[in-house]
């Protein structure tokens, strides 16, 4: 995952939340809340090609190709965000995502509630290291 946009509340750490908690393509129930946010491991992971994540929160232009344009909807396919540093895709590499901290806020994107949840991964919520 990139490096950039990943702070709180940043779309590409939510939709990161989605997918651990409801896989790729899954149906997602129960929407993440601003609070999400993620960090890396700078120094610690060798940089790697990643999932292009740095647009601008809000970018419907890039949403089939930034992890941080849009909120995922259900059935989204991962895969199909460009690798690298841009929608066209290219051969960047960057510090990756470390750690993401999840919270699920009870909501839905069609509404309604069903409880929350929070905390790191693999301890009961939906985190990855």
């Amino acid at each position: 995952f990139d490096d950039n946009q990943i702070g709180t509340g940043s779309y590409q750490a939510m939709n990161i939340c989605i997918l651990a908690k409801y896989g790729n393509g899954g149906t997602i129930g129960d929407v993440p809340t601003t609070k999400c946010e993620g960090s890396t491991l700078r120094g610690r992971i060798a940089s790697q090609v990643h999932w292009y994540g740095n647009c601008r929160k809000g970018n419907s232009r890039e949403k089939n190709c930034c992890s941080n344009a849009e909120l995922l909807q259900s059935g989204f396919d991962w895969n199909k965000f460009s690798k690298g540093n841009s929608c066209k895709g290219d051969s960047d590499t960057d510090r990756v995502l470390g750690k993401i901290q999840c919270e699920f806020g009870g909501g839905s994107a069609a509404g309604g509630s069903s409880g929350g949840s929070s905390g790191s991964y693999p301890a009961g919520s939906w985190a990855a290291r």
